[in-house]
């Protein structure tokens, strides 16, 4: 379909009427899909997809396969970095239509220079695709992402993408390996990896622990305590959120853990953070247990926990490490 680039005032009078309409769903849609018949402004084509929100129809293919052709046809003038085609993958993704599937696996493996990298977006948006349309063909093509390293220095796409989707296919054993392997994937990658575990045996947790709590990346200690907050209570758990306390590589991590603790609403992982703190001789992080233990349910051990720490940083404790 031929499509022309509106005028600028053409092109304002839309981008009106699409931010005024928000609050009506169903006319925005109709309005979005008619910006989208014919359009050929990338900057507005793409606030017409993400207009649509998850109001896509199934008669809205068509239009939408259509606006993909197209600006895939010569992405690096039309579309440089993806983003108008990323918005159209997503809107084609709610349809979850076997028609779609060619143009995921192609977006799957699309690799196209630009400003902002090589195209990592678009092939994390096709892989989200190719996942609810042929899921055993995205476990392999999420899998070589991320063994090839295929991560934006920034973003991790689509190496993110390729680990969350990992997970919801139930590829744990993969994820374990990832896990664990550390040096050969990207920081954020692995730390995803490391959320998906909570399935894994106890003794392999045990094991992901010990080789990674001592990591000086605030990104996997992070993640660890994420996951550490989200398994089943017991005493390796308990244990394992003591060791990540102690080991915690700087005051700003420290305090991120002690949120997530009180965070988490679980008497059992507080009681490891009271107990851990006679031990602590840092103020920065005696004072960042205090603000996050001030945000915990109330009860006997907390209110004591709280006076004691009180006294102590009044006292002058020892300087932080």
């Amino acid at each position: 379909m031929k499509r022309t680039v509106s005028s600028a005032s053409e092109a304002r009078r839309k981008v009106d009427r699409l931010r005024a309409l928000r609050s009506d769903p169903a006319l925005l849609h109709d309005l979005a899909m008619e910006v989208l018949a014919d359009e050929g402004s990338p900057e507005l084509v793409k606030l017409a997809l993400q207009s649509l929100g998850e109001t896509v129809r199934p008669s809205d293919g068509p239009v939408l396969r259509d606006v993909y052709a197209y600006f895939a046809a010569s992405g690096p003038k039309r579309d440089p970095s993806g983003p108008v085609r990323v918005e159209a993958l997503r809107a084609l993704w709610h349809l979850r239509s076997a028609d779609d599937r060619g143009i995921a696996i192609d977006a799957a493996r699309k690799f196209e220079s630009g400003v902002n990298g090589n195209g990592e977006m678009i092939r994390a948006a096709g892989l989200a695709l190719l996942g609810v349309l042929d899921p055993e063909r995205a476990a392999y093509a999420a899998a070589w992402a991320v063994a090839s390293g295929d991560a934006n220095e920034f973003s991790g796409e689509p190496s993110l993408t390729a680990v969350r989707l990992l997970a919801v296919l139930g590829e744990t054993r993969l994820l374990l390996a990832l896990a664990i392997a550390p040096s050969t994937v990207n920081a954020d990658v692995t730390a995803e990896a490391i959320r998906s575990l909570a399935p894994v045996p106890m003794e392999y947790l045990e094991s992901v622990f010990e080789e990674l709590s001592g990591s000086e990346n605030e990104a996997i200690i992070v993640a660890l305590a994420d996951l550490a907050s989200s398994l089943p209570a017991s005493p390796s758990v308990t244990r394992l959120v003591g060791d990540l306390l102690s080991r915690a590589p700087q005051p700003e991590v420290y305090a991120f853990l002690a949120s997530t603790i009180v965070a988490s609403r679980r008497p059992e992982l507080v009681g490891v953070l009271i107990e851990s703190l006679p031990r602590e001789m840092s103020q920065k992080r005696l004072r960042s247990a205090l603000e996050a233990l001030r945000l915990a349910p109330k009860d006997a051990a907390t209110e004591r926990a709280i006076g004691e720490l009180e006294a102590r940083l009044a006292n002058q404790a020892p300087p932080s490490r």
